[in-house]
């Protein structure tokens, strides 16, 4: 007990001097990616007949970090490993910090004992919300006991007990914020450029991501125990969509990081996060309108269709739907209605909001108009 007491007591000082530490990132503070290539040497990550993770995951790394080289030429790609040797989960995250680097992404496969399984997931490091999490981070922090001397090198964690992962979580508030957008729009990406299922952004405690001292994320590309979903990632026109995805995300997020704040006294903006701009008219149902980020597996958001949110004046409008035109959207609330399967709570306050491009050109609360058509 006065060991985990002493332990919490060391983590807690160096939150704070990494906090002190910790570098503004704005439009010059991002200029350096580090990417890691998950498993290693004679830690094969997921085994399958026919392929060890640890190769699929440098095939993606290197593909993604060709990609930012050669269209972001001012950002520079730094790998963890570049061949198959193992390295330690300390020393991955020794390469991130000591390069003083704005960005972390550890690229890896997933697994499971079911062969039903399939799509893509990114996670941020936090407290796990589920079961599944949690043996997903042990699953990926089970390199260390590879390590020799590992207690002492993480400090006493043992990757194997459930109550070690509660003082990891110490270290989830200090680049959530970042890790979450990011996180969003790498999940956009797959689904968009890679056609993956999306299985959305999640938080559990990674040993690589709480060891870094900048925004990191670490994404399971698909599940190797999924017959189908191996053979996709097997085919290596398929990595190049996934590490395309990876890059556009990077992209984006570093535009969305480093573009001045709007001013509220200019013209309404519609900051798109999780979705292309569009150049036509594009009807939504706004539902919510709030200063924090809502976490992307919020139970609200379980029966609506497409939900999508955009930053407007530091508020985060979320929306669902996707229509030509209002009466089509107006269509897309009533049967939303009918269906009763969306909490009354989001539906009373609806609005139906209109799009042109990246600015909203109208807004109208539902409730308002349908008691003005009667």
């Amino acid at each position: 007990m006065m060991k985990r007491c002493i332990l919490q007591f060391l983590i807690l000082i160096f939150f704070l001097i990494v906090y002190l530490k910790m570098p503004a990132q704005n439009g010059n503070g991002f200029n350096k990616i580090v990417i890691d290539a998950g498993h290693g040497g004679y830690d094969k990550g997921a085994i399958t007949k026919n392929v060890f993770e640890k190769n699929l995951t440098l095939a993606i790394a290197f593909k993604t970090g060709r990609l930012i080289s050669d269209s972001l030429p001012d950002i520079e790609v730094i790998y963890t490993r570049t061949d198959d040797s193992f390295i330690e989960l300390h020393k991955r995250a020794a390469i991130a910090n000591d390069s003083a680097a704005d960005l972390f992404i550890s690229i890896h496969c997933n697994s499971n004992l079911s062969p039903k399984p399939f799509g893509t997931e990114t996670y941020v490091m936090g407290l796990h919300k589920t079961s599944e999490n949690l043996e997903v981070a042990k699953t990926e922090n089970a390199a260390i006991l590879m390590e020799e001397n590992y207690l002492n090198q993480y400090d006493g964690f043992d990757p194997n007990l459930d109550e070690d992962y509660i003082t990891l979580n110490m270290f989830q508030s200090a680049h959530l914020r970042q890790s979450l957008d990011l996180s969003r729009i790498v999940q956009h990406k797959m689904t968009d450029v890679a056609g993956m299922y999306d299985r959305g952004v999640k938080q559990a405690g990674f040993v690589v991501l709480y060891l870094t001292t900048m925004p990191g994320i670490l994404i399971e590309t698909g599940f190797l125990s999924n017959p189908a979903e191996e053979k996709f990632l097997l085919d290596s026109k398929n990595q190049d969509k996934i590490a395309h995805a990876i890059f556009l995300a990077v992209k984006e997020y570093r535009s969305l990081i480093t573009k001045p704040e709007i001013s509220i006294t200019e013209p309404v903006v519609a900051e798109v996060v999780k979705a292309e701009i569009i150049p036509e008219k594009v009807f939504r149902i706004g539902f919510a309108s709030v200063k924090k980020l809502m976490p992307a597996n919020y139970p609200g958001f379980d029966a609506m269709p497409d939900v999508r949110y955009f930053y407007i004046n530091h508020r985060y409008l979320y929306t669902f739907g996707f229509a030509k035109s209002f009466d089509d959207a107006l269509a897309i609330y009533k049967k939303a209605l009918k269906d009763d399967k969306i909490e009354r709570k989001y539906l009373k306050k609806a609005e139906i909001v209109c799009f042109e491009g990246n600015q909203i050109i109208s807004r109208e609360s539902v409730k308002a108009y349908l008691k003005k058509k009667k």
